[in-house]
């Protein structure tokens, strides 16, 4: 019996990579401007990002459905498949449980893991789950391996504007306005509950990056032998990511090579807003 590994996409793992993989892929909904999408599906995100800072209303994202997930794990089951579902963070969206009820109807067949995590963090466990189900190994091994994965995986996001955070009422109008004169630009994390906590607010684009930097070393650095990703809010090629990497030669020393760039999608980019950079690893220690 072989292992199907389905994704959300929360994770950004584009449709068509998931595809090539041999992934099933779960859409999240994006909805903008009173038109819903389904995340990867309707809507690109360099359409979304345009879409949004042309759109002055908050955007908003609903889960994967519980009927949803039903048809999904009903079909990769019909095929002969033991299934591993890896969604996005309980601590931020309702669809891990969607699965946990979808799943129930397949014991033993079916088995979901709360990534506890986001985009670039769910892809490092994504990338271990498939480096698993290569190796020959069930689908309740890697649920077991992967919910001792995420105990270590760590994510830090570089939030470029506040713009985003006000809309959704993270943080107050004053507080937008009077970081936005002052060109602050929030890290922020994800803490062992999967729940979005502050790691603090820098001045600017260089010391943005080294407290991002400086989080990664209080973490006991990066170990390259595992996966590590990077998804950014933009075109990848403009330049902001390569920036990040040259002002963060000691961070990755050498091994840029090793890391996964991939662009974040619109269910985590409704609430950066465009520019933002996620970072995700397995720390050494």
């Amino acid at each position: 019996m072989s292992v199907k590994i389905i994704v959300d996409s929360a994770s950004d793992i584009k449709l068509s990579a998931a595809e090539q993989k041999g992934m099933g892929f779960a859409p999240l909904k994006t909805i903008l401007a009173g038109t819903e999408y389904r995340d990867g599906v309707d809507i690109t995100p360099d359409a979304f990002y345009e879409k949004l800072a042309a759109n002055k209303e908050l955007a908003s994202t609903s889960q994967v459905t519980m009927a949803e997930f039903s048809d999904l794990f009903a079909a990769a089951v019909a095929e002969g498949n033991e299934v591993v579902m890896i969604t996005l963070s309980s601590g931020l969206s309702g669809t891990y449980q969607a699965a946990t009820v979808a799943a129930a109807e397949y014991p033993d067949k079916v088995f979901v893991v709360d990534s506890l995590n986001a985009t670039a963090g769910e892809q490092v466990l994504i990338s271990y789950a498939l480096k698993l189900r290569d190796a020959g190994k069930s689908a309740r091994e890697i649920r077991e391996e992967l919910c001792e994965l995420r105990k270590r995986v760590r994510l830090f996001v570089r939030v470029e504007t506040l713009e985003y955070l006000k809309r959704g009422g993270r943080i107050s109008k004053t507080a937008a306005f009077v970081g936005g004169l002052l060109h602050f630009m929030p890290v922020l994390t994800l803490n062992g509950e999967g729940k979005l906590e502050s790691v603090g607010k820098a001045r600017g684009i260089k010391l943005s990056h080294k407290m991002l930097n400086d989080s990664v070393a209080a973490c006991g650095g990066i170990d390259f032998s595992m996966p590590v990703h990077i998804t950014y809010a933009g075109d990848v090629n403009d330049g902001t990511v390569q920036a990040y990497l040259e002002d963060s030669k000691d961070t990755f020393c050498g091994n840029e090579d090793k890391i996964e760039i991939g662009q974040l999608g619109c269910v985590i980019g409704t609430h950066t807003g465009p520019g933002a950079i996620v970072l995700a690893f397995v720390p050494k220690a």
